[in-house]
C-alpha cells in the first residue's frame, strides 16, 4: 500500500527520471535537504548524489561529470582521475557530498542542491548524457530522499522513498513471492480450486469440440466416397448391360435371321440324313503291333 502511495505521488513531487543510461550507470538516490541524516567524513551533513554501477563489470568515474542546473543555470564537476575512490565496482556505490567548495576531495563536488531544477552524469567529453533526474525543489522534504525503487508491477521508477539508503540499494522492504502473495490473496484455497476447474473443464470442452468437428468431417469424407464408388459401380453395370442386350437390329430382323439359318441347315442336311455309308478304314501294318512280338516263345529243339 505504501508503495502504491508513493507512485500516485510522483506527479505531485514533479520528479521525472531521464533513461537511456550507458555503462551501467545511474544516479540511483538523491537527498535534497539533509537536516538530521547521513553524515560525511568531515561530520558534516549536506546534499548528496548516489551514483549505482548496474553493471558486472568495475567503472572508473575519473573523467565523468556531473552536471547540476539551478534557475537556468548549468554548474559542471569533473570527477578526478586516478582516485580509487571513484571506482566504482560491478553492482557497487559511490556517494557524492554536494557542500559547494570542491576542495574537500574526489567526492565533494563543486556545487550545492539550492534551488536544483535537474542533475545529470555526463560521459567522458562532458556532453553525452548518461542519466539525468528533474527535481522540483519546493516539494522535497527534510531528510527524504528519492530514488529509483522497484514497484509493485516488477518496474523501477524514480519516486520518494521511504527512507534514505545511501551505499545500498533501495528496495529495503523484503521481496514477497508471486506464490506468497496469492496465498495472502487466497488463503483458503477457494479461487485455486475453482480456478483448476474452470482451466480442466476449458481443456476438456476443447478436445470434445475438436474431436467432434475430427468426427464430422471424417464421416463426411467417408460419404463423400462411398457415393462416388455407388455413382462409379453404378455407371459400370449400365455400360455392361448396354453392352449385352443392345443390338444393330431389332427383334424381327434377329428372328427372320434365325429362321433362314434354320432353314439352310435342313436344306443342307436334307438327303443325308436318312443314308448310312459306312467306309472301310485300311490300317498300315506295324510290326511293333504284331501279336507275335507280344507272346513269349519257348526254344525249339
Amino acid at each position: 500500500m505504501r508503495k502504491l502511495l508513493l507512485i500516485f505521488l510522483i506527479p505531485l513531487l514533479g520528479i521525472t527520471a531521464g533513461y537511456g543510461r550507458t555503462h551501467g550507470l545511474r544516479i540511483n538516490e538523491v537527498l535534497v535537504k539533509n537536516v538530521d541524516n547521513y553524515v560525511d567524513d568531515y561530520g558534516h551533513r549536506s546534499s548528496w548524489i548516489e551514483i549505482h554501477n548496474t553493471s558486472h563489470t568495475t567503472v572508473d568515474l575519473g573523467g565523468y561529470y556531473l552536471r547540476m542546473t539551478a534557475n537556468g543555470t548549468q554548474t559542471l564537476y569533473r570527477v578526478p582521475t586516478g582516485d580509487p575512490r571513484s571506482v566504482v565496482s560491478p553492482l557497487g556505490y559511490v556517494l557524492f557530498f554536494c557542500e559547494g567548495t570542491g576542495t574537500k576531495g574526489t567526492l565533494y563536488t563543486n556545487f550545492t542542491l539550492e534551488d536544483v531544477e535537474s542533475i545529470a552524469l555526463l560521459s567522458q567529453n562532458g556532453k553525452d548524457v548518461i542519466d539525468e533526474v528533474s527535481i522540483d525543489y519546493a516539494a522535497q522534504k527534510e531528510d527524504t530522499s528519492i530514488g529509483y525503487m522497484t514497484t509493485g508491477d516488477g518496474t523501477e521508477k524514480f519516486v520518494v522513498l521511504p527512507r534514505t539508503t545511501p551505499n545500498s540499494t533501495n528496495d529495503t522492504e523484503p521481496v514477497v513471492a508471486r506464490h506468497e502473495r496469492f496465498r495472502q490473496m487466497d488463503p483458503r484455497g477457494g479461487v485455486m480450486a475453482l480456478t483448476a476447474v474452470c482451466v480442466v473443464m476449458s481443456v476438456l470442452l476443447i478436445l470434445f469440440l475438436c474431436f467432434k468437428v475430427l468426427g464430422n468431417y471424417m464421416i463426411a469424407v467417408s460419404k463423400r466416397r462411398e457415393k462416388a464408388s455407388k455413382k462409379a459401380k453404378t455407371g459400370m453395370d449400365v455400360q455392361s448391360s448396354k453392352g449385352a442386350w443392345e443390338s444393330p437390329y431389332t427383334g424381327d430382323e434377329i428372328a427372320a435371321i434365325a429362321m433362314a439359318l434354320q432353314m439352310y441347315h435342313d436344306e443342307l442336311h436334307d438327303k443325308e440324313s436318312s443314308v448310312l455309308t459306312i467306309n472301310r478304314v485300311a490300317r498300315a501294318y506295324s510290326p511293333w503291333s504284331s501279336k507275335i512280338y507280344g507272346l513269349r516263345q519257348f526254344n525249339k529243339k
